[in-house]
């Protein structure tokens, strides 16, 4: 799991069991603020290309890194992606699958267990992507590198847990970058303003600046 200021994409990266991690999120019921203003955020911010391309979600749930209290609230933003895309594959080893079921709503039995190991989630997404024919578009909510080469099949949004752990190689091949933590404190910050348009989009491969 990438968490940031290493000078190397592979040497800020720490590896265990996340079944391991103590203590599950807890299952909070009734109304949640942030959860609730991001989901209004992302409902309508632009994410895809909107060009009759197959929408494909692609859901890293090793790399969907959260504060405590904050899982609910990203999961949510995943679940509306999810409502808005044509083929949505969720993946991630035990201990993060069973974190993200009880948010996924309708989704959670398509989260997918996975083996542990590096890379095995992203295969196990790679795999589901391959399998949709031509032309799709492709959102990816990860930080790994192994998801750039997807900008060679269409327009390639991702959507990143925390820039500070990004892939150089994913941020370049980009079509759209999101920042999911800017998203949360603009949500926090009750600056809900969807009108604005968001970001402009670039051709797929273009530089991401």
């Amino acid at each position: 799991m990438g968490l940031g200021g290493a000078p190397g994409e592979w040497d800020d990266y720490e590896w265990f069991r996340l079944e391991d991690v103590p203590g599950p999120e807890v299952v909070r019921v009734g109304p949640d603020p942030l959860t609730d203003a991001l989901r209004v955020l992302v409902r309508d911010y632009p994410v895809w290309a909107g060009q009759g391309a197959t929408r494909v979600l692609l859901v890293d749930l090793d790399n969907l890194r959260a504060a405590r209290g904050r899982l609910r609230a990203r999961l949510a933003v995943v679940v509306e992606l999810a409502r808005q895309a044509d083929r949505v594959t969720l993946a991630g080893q035990v201990g993060a699958v069973e974190r993200a079921r009880p948010w996924l709503e309708e989704f959670a039995d398509r989260a997918m267990v996975v083996a542990d190991g590096a890379d095995v989630a992203d295969y196990a997404l790679l795999a589901a992507a391959q399998a949709v024919p031509d032309p799709v578009e492709v959102l990816v909510v990860s930080n790994d590198g192994i998801f750039a080469d997807l900008a060679e099949r269409g327009d390639l949004t991702v959507l990143s847990p925390g820039v500070d752990a990004l892939s150089d190689r994913l941020h370049g091949a980009a079509s759209l970058l999101v920042d999911l933590a800017a998203l949360e404190a603009e949500a926090a910050a009750g600056l809900l303003s969807p009108a604005a348009g968001g970001p402009p989009r670039r051709p797929a491969g273009a530089p991401a600046g």
